[in-house]
């Protein structure tokens, strides 16, 4: 079952533990924070999207073992180089990002 198709489930559930009467509205919130909460969790690949320069994020990254690791990171537009800075190391390669919450 897809993420989206299990938000309206736990909202049409929720529903109807309260007699099922829950105005449009509210439901809407419910799926409205759901999506919210899915979207900071979410893996974001940095080849389509990088974080703020200069604030820390947490990373997925491969180190030169191909092993993939999580750290703490900053990432920098220096123009030179590898941009990220991986718990003070520069030579891994990221291959996802998510903001620190």
């Amino acid at each position: 079952m897809k993420v989206e198709e299990q938000i309206k489930q736990a909202s049409r559930e929720y529903t109807n533990r309260q007699g099922g009467i829950l105005p449009e509205k509210v439901a809407n919130a419910f799926i409205a924070g759901a999506n919210f909460i899915l979207d900071k969790l979410r893996w974001r690949d940095p080849k389509e999207e990088l974080p703020t320069a200069g604030e820390p994020v947490i990373v997925k990254y491969r180190t030169a073992k191909n092993v993939e690791k999580h750290g703490i990171a900053k990432y920098f537009e220096l123009g030179i180089g590898n941009p990220w800075t991986i718990e003070g190391s520069t030579g891994r390669e990221v291959i996802g990002w998510k903001p620190i919450e």
